[in-house]
């Protein structure tokens, strides 16, 4: 049972009734006590055993199933939630809509007609989806998910809908245009904010408001005590369909059962843990970020193909422990196969899971919320696809606005990112990208650069000139010169020395956008230059003062920024941002808010010491961390030099701790 104040597990599990025994019912009782779990959610026409859009005698069919299966658990005191896998459908897998059923296909904006998936805009399948969902509800499970299919943006190689012949009428009507589907299209997706895109977005926000109003209306007529919760993937695909989170989310609410959201945790295979730092940013700690702290949080921790093979439990554990960083309440887990064989004992989770519970525990009861945190402020906006500038391909519409929250954690620096609804921000460091910055008008720029130390890269420099707002950084005109060029080749800090190496070098020809290259009014604080092959300059690249930090590059479409991740640029960031942050641990991510530091290891290395800048006086260290499955406590002193605070205290590869300040 979930105590109070503890954060929860929740195992996502299919059974198939037909293989189901004795056998099977003791292991799942046995890992369901073993691993803590409190929260079982039994998936419904999931995966290969889907049978696309059952129903609604079907569904009745599989809840009853349910029902009778889980009545061991409910003994136990585990809640019982559903996970039904279908709203409109993930992709086309060889099955069709049954004639039966009023649903009607989805049209991609390329003009494939789907075999399967459902026109969102369509009355008939708003209608089945909410009876459906009523049908799930007689149950009366604690939650009832939604998927993450619940979208207009499909698997590849479909992506974007529905443009039928009936959202075509939709859409002309709204933009006053008598267009072909391939003919709006194409204008929708050229330039910046226009009719067509406008008028797309209004559609797809307000179909899938409607559709959750009816889901949520008939749910809590039959059980108003079962909370809904909306799962969620990319903040950029949500973003191009105009997805109004706190709306969708309220819309979803019952009167004492506010919504739960459950963001992914973008690693559904092991991949490298430095990779997956800056993709926790990119998706997890966003959606929170653009969701808020009005709807408890679960991750999903998910180990598709589901072995070990696929994921290694270290990797799985590490991964649960830094669902602290966004001050997750608990995690939705699929370990299991979904083709509804049950538990594999072999694979060992129960271990694993009994060994992070009391850790897990004490981190959500000692954790530090997002809005809690210090640091440097990264504003991003749920209205970014609607402005962004677009080259007429579907993927120049996806727009991230995370690549300074990316570099700047990784790097150690406390963040705060931010969902801006325009409030004013004043007397901060906030890290603008071309993508957030281009949502604003000319005053809130002006606003923004004007009363706070800024961070801006190429794109934010390319949006400042489009505007005319390039006296803002003291410059009247740039040239964009693109990588690979025969131009700019590397960057190089002519006057400083960083981690011990004099002119070092940045590339600016691989995993990197373009060159910005800024002509400045007056002479300007060059931290370095752009050469060419020959080592002749080509113009000035890194500028800082007491005003803003420069970083002229821009993002590139398939590697980001990941020419940046190098020391140099670090240190240069941390001669100028007077913002808390580690010192010289590689790879290690902080959260502070400024009396507690939770501390995460992104590397397979160890680090032997802590050390960090704060702006506080303190003389030691009340540290904790997990040995084992004991959560373990021990208080360091402090020493102080150049105003950073040194602790002798090691921190394991893909390990958290929990740090106090003590004054």
């Amino acid at each position: 049972m979930k105590k109070m104040n503890s954060y929860r597990y929740t195992l996502r599990l299919a059974i198939d009734k037909s293989i189901y025994d004795d056998d099977k019912k003791k292991d799942m009782v046995d890992f369901i006590r073993k691993a803590h779990i409190s929260d079982v959610a039994f998936f419904i026409n999931q995966e290969e055993l889907s049978d696309s859009h059952i129903t609604l005698g079907k569904a009745k069919e599989l809840v009853t199933e349910i029902d009778e299966i889980s009545q061991p658990l409910k003994e136990m005191g585990v809640t019982i939630s559903l996970n039904p896998w279908t709203t409109m459908n993930h992709s086309d897998r060889g099955l069709g809509i049954r004639p039966e059923l009023d649903i009607k296909p989805m049209v991609s904006y390329q003009g494939v007609k789907s075999t399967s998936m459902a026109c969102p805009g369509y009355h008939g399948w708003m209608e089945y989806v909410s009876d459906i969902y009523a049908v799930y509800a007689s149950i009366k499970p604690h939650e009832l998910w939604i998927e993450d299919d619940f979208r207009h943006y499909k698997n590849a190689p479909f992506e974007l809908g529905c443009f039928c012949d009936d959202h075509m009428k939709k859409y002309n009507a709204i933009a006053g245009t008598d267009l072909s589907r391939e003919e709006f299209v194409g204008q929708m997706l050229n330039g910046g904010e226009n009719k067509y895109r406008d008028a797309y977005l209004e559609v797809a926000r307000k179909e899938i408001l409607q559709a959750a109003h009816m889901i949520e209306t008939k749910v809590h007529q039959v059980s108003p005590d079962t909370t809904l919760g909306l799962m969620s993937s990319w903040p950029e695909i949500h973003a191009m369909e105009n997805r109004d989170w706190h709306k969708l989310l309220n819309t979803l609410s019952g009167e004492t059962t506010p919504a739960v959201s459950r963001p992914h945790l973008p690693a559904y295979n092991e991949v490298s843990p430095l990779k997956y730092a800056r993709d926790f940013e990119k998706y997890t700690v966003a959606v929170r970020t653009l969701v808020g702290d009005k709807h408890k949080t679960y991750p999903e921790l998910e180990n598709f193909l589901y072995s070990q093979y696929a994921k290694s439990n270290r990797f799985s554990q590490f991964q649960l422990e830094t669902t602290s960083l966004i001050h997750a309440d608990g995690l939705l887990m699929n370990l299991f196969s979904m083709m509804g064989i049950g538990i594999d004992k072999t694979y060992q989770y129960d271990e694993m899971l009994d060994q992070s519970k009391k850790f897990a525990d004490y981190l959500y009861e000692n954790g530090i919320s997002l809005e809690d945190r210090d640091g440097i402020l990264v504003p991003m906006t749920q209205e970014v696809a609607k402005y962004k500038v677009a080259d007429g391909t579907l993927h120049s519409l996806m727009a991230s606005q995370t690549q300074w929250l990316e570099l700047l954690s990784v790097f150690g620096f406390a963040t705060k990112p931010v969902n801006y609804t325009g409030q004013v921000i004043q007397n901060e460091t906030v890290a603008l990208t071309g993508n957030f910055l281009n949502t604003l008008d000319n005053d809130q720029i002006t606003d923004l650069i004007q009363n706070n130390y800024v961070l801006l890269d190429g794109d934010a420099v390319i949006v400042l000139d489009s505007r005319k707002l390039l006296n803002l950084i003291n410059a009247d005109e740039i040239e964009v010169i693109q990588p690979r060029t025969g131009h700019q080749v590397y960057e190089q800090f002519d006057n400083a020395t960083l981690a011990g190496v004099t002119k070092s070098r940045i590339s600016m020809q691989t995993h990197i956008g373009a060159y910005v290259k800024i002509h400045y009014l007056s002479e300007m604080n060059v931290e370095s230059n752009a050469y060419n092959r020959y080592g002749e300059k080509v113009g000035p690249a890194t500028v800082a003062n007491d005003n803003f930090y420069i970083m002229p590059l821009t993002e590139h479409a398939k590697y980001g920024w990941e020419a940046e991740y190098i020391d140099y640029r670090e240190r240069d960031l941390k001669k100028y941002l007077n913002v808390a942050h580690l010192v010289d641990m590689y790879n290690c991510k902080a959260v502070f808010d400024g009396q507690k530091i939770i501390i995460s290891n992104w590397s397979l290395d160890d680090v032997n010491k802590i050390d960090f800048k704060l702006d506080r006086d303190i003389k030691q260290l009340s540290i904790t961390y997990r040995e084992g499955s004991e959560v373990k406590n021990q208080i360091v002193d402090v020493t102080k030099h150049d105003d950073i605070y040194h602790a002798n205290f090691p921190v394991p590869g893909l390990a958290v701790v929990h740090v106090e300040c003590l004054e």
